[in-house]
């Protein structure tokens, strides 16, 4: 809520487009897929033809690309999704995510409370 020169105000406009969070969202990971393979092609190019030192940058391009599909795919069915009035993310998603959060704030308490070194 904002305040005017008369007092408190209220938005009245409403968004205008439900779907723009997951594009930002895909945007985002697309960015992300593109800046890990631009680091692959780096490591393809740095191995100089050695095979073995090859496979980090090649392994990085599979994910890379691999994450490019499923990005797409899990942006159609997002916009599916709140089109049709139903929660994006899936129940499973969202146990996952709720489980790594604690795991993750777990793991910080203990690194905090075992102090430096």
């Amino acid at each position: 809520m904002s305040r005017g020169w008369s007092g408190p105000r209220r938005r009245r406009e409403t968004a205008v487009d439900r779907g723009l969070q997951a594009e930002r969202t895909t945007m985002a990971w697309q960015r992300t897929a593109l800046g890990l393979g631009g680091v692959s092609a780096l490591l393809l190019h740095r191995a100089a033809g050695n095979p073995l030192a090859a496979l980090p940058g090649i392994a990085g391009m599979l994910v890379a690309l691999g994450l490019l599909v499923v990005v797409e795919r899990r942006y159609d069915r997002t916009v599916r999704r709140v089109a049709a009035g139903e929660v994006p993310a899936g129940p499973v998603l969202i146990r996952t995510v709720a489980a790594a959060s604690v795991a993750l704030a777990l793991a910080a308490l203990t690194l905090v409370a075992a102090g430096p070194g």
